[in-house]
């Protein structure tokens, strides 16, 4: 559903949910809209509520969670649950491999798992349209860490990889009924 600034107000509310405290110009780019789009968007959940601002940084209020929990739950009623659980199944092992890689990751370990978690990304999209949005997220991460800025691995307060990667994460999880 469009929201402020032409803005999916179910993805807004979930970036500032995974990202706990966020600035106008982060939740533009994550959501991949303009800096003014994301400013709007930004400033209407406040006004609305739904999320209190302090030190240039919003997160949700109650009124902000429960309308996402609303929407989410919604979502998920949409969601075929045997096919989320292949995916989420299929995702498991990858998700072991990352763990255990992230830490002592490099561009080319890095692009090879990227490649292999392509297709049940693109399958998570397909069940799930607005997370769609990861992919870029992981390209411009990877492409970042295959530039040589190794901080695009796994630096918490950006969309690294890893950032990316724990956040897909909880969407997955969350779409398959999972805690």
């Amino acid at each position: 559903m469009a929201f402020a600034g032409n803005v999916d107000e179910l993805a807004l509310l979930q970036a500032v949910r995974l990202k706990e405290r966020v600035g106008s110009v982060v939740l533009a780019e994550h959501l991949g809209v303009s800096a003014a789009s994301g400013r709007a968007a930004y400033d209407a959940l406040v006004e609305q509520g739904k999320a209190t601002e302090s030190d240039d940084a919003i997160s949700l209020t109650a009124k902000g969670l429960a309308e996402l929990d609303d929407q989410l739950d919604a979502e998920r009623v949409s969601i075929d649950e045997d096919s989320i659980g292949e995916v989420y199944e299929s995702f498991a092992p990858l998700d072991a491999e990352f763990v255990a890689l992230i830490g002592s990751a490099d561009a080319d370990s890095l692009a090879e798992l990227d490649r292999r978690a392509e297709n049940l990304f693109d399958d998570l999209s397909a069940f799930v349209p607005r997370l769609s949005r990861y992919q870029d997220l992981f390209a411009a991460a990877l492409a970042k860490v295959q530039a040589g800025e190794s901080k695009w691995i796994s630096e918490p307060i950006i969309d690294s990889y890893a950032t990316v990667w724990a956040e897909a994460r909880q969407e997955l999880l969350g779409a398959a009924g999972k805690s």
